[in-house]
């Protein structure tokens, strides 16, 4: 529950600073936009919806309206959104389904040209202001499942959209591999695709991936690649541009309640799966043995860092120690090459003494050239 806390604490400063920078910069030029109601919980967005709107602040969680004079009324569609104009800068809010009144949590912009989770090439032409609500907020949620003995399924969601026109496509086709599990987008451009626990169970975090892949005829393919596999909901943002040829979205980083941090790329066809030849890259990063409880990954005396890459000459480990007042990685030592082979080069190094909240690798390519590793979060060794 702490984690979900704090969590929540963390999305409400964020979207609380968005309405304002979104506000300004399209201060002189006011366009259109979607307001989207969705349940934070879910990600799903509220159809049939009553929104009303007013000057100020009254959203916030707050269920007393007297003083509120409503200046407009909207009713989402089936995607829980309507296209509005004229949005206040500050804006009150009362969201109400079947005269139900729901519990606002926040609002804010969720989608701008400006948002370093998108490439250059997302020139959103109609913006998005979200309101999130909390519809069963009475119920005791608890923390997130556990990675290591839950036997929830993951659930990658979201609504797929055009990034120039914001409107939501329907019959985009989701492949997940190595897996094979596919679905399709909805006439609302939601899709939800279910991978079970077992191609999770048993796995280090870094190795119980998938990638994701959305293809429909008149638009690019994207592949969305090593989307790790936590129980639970995976929320994602995927924008599928019209035209030919494969983007490519990264995830660079695998800890619980980390922001994807991707890396783009644009082919004019088919995007190759590994770098061109000669590149050096890390193919995996694992601790052996290791246990994964509560977002930390554990692990005793005797533990090892195992790599495995291909086409560099040196493996390091650097880590950011935890409650000693130090904010940058220190250098954690050289791994020592133990095996080689066509499929990759595979480096170790004994780890003791570690509690750190960053613990990642980095590699010196064979053309000079330094690659680095995800972040794997949270280690504690003894």
């Amino acid at each position: 529950m702490h984690k979900l806390c704090s969590s929540l604490l963390a999305l409400c400063a964020l979207l609380l600073t968005l309405p304002t920078a979104a506000a300004q910069h399209h201060r002189s030029v006011e366009q259109s936009r979607w307001l989207w109601v969705k349940d934070y919980y879910s990600q799903l967005g509220i159809a049939g919806a009553t929104v009303d709107i007013a000057l100020g602040d009254k959203c916030l969680g707050q269920t007393e309206y007297a003083a509120v004079k409503w200046k407009a009324h909207y009713t989402t569609n089936g995607a829980g959104r309507v296209l509005v104009r004229n949005l206040p800068e500050k804006l009150s809010c009362r969201v109400t389904v079947n005269g139900h009144q729901l519990d606002v949590f926040t609002y804010g912009g969720s989608l701008r040209i400006d948002d370093n989770r998108f490439p250059a090439w997302a020139q959103l032409h109609a913006y998005t202001t979200t309101i999130w609500t909390m519809p069963e907020a009475d119920k005791n949620r608890t923390a997130p499942p556990d990675w290591w003995y839950t036997d929830d399924p993951t659930l990658f969601r979201s609504y797929i959209q055009d990034p120039h026109s914001a409107e939501l496509i329907s019959n985009v086709k989701v492949t997940a591999l190595p897996s094979g599990i596919t679905t399709t987008s909805d006439g609302n451009g939601l899709f939800t695709l279910e991978i079970p626990a077992s191609y999770r169970h048993g796995k280090f975090p870094a190795m119980a991936t998938q990638t994701l892949v959305f293809s429909k005829t008149g638009y690019k393919t994207l592949e969305y690649r090593k989307l790790v596999l936590h129980p639970g909901l995976v929320s994602l943002d995927i924008l599928l541009p019209k035209g030919t040829g494969t983007l490519v979205r990264r995830n660079g980083s695998i800890y619980a309640g980390n922001v994807y941090e991707d890396e783009f790329a644009a082919y004019s066809g088919k995007a190759p799966e590994h770098p061109p030849a000669g590149r050096g890259e890390i193919i995996s990063v694992q601790i052996e043995p290791f246990t994964y409880d509560g977002g930390w990954i554990n692990c005793s005396k005797g533990a090892k860092l195992v790599v495995k890459t291909r086409n560099v000459k040196s493996v390091g480990m650097g880590w950011t120690p935890t409650g000693t007042g130090v904010t940058e990685s220190v250098d954690g030592g050289r791994a020592k090459k133990v095996s080689t082979s066509p499929d990759g080069d595979t480096w170790e190094l004994p780890l003791s003494d570690v509690m750190s909240t960053h613990f990642a690798v980095g590699a010196t390519a064979n053309d000079g050239r330094v690659v680095g590793s995800m972040d794997l979060g949270n280690v504690g060794c003894e």
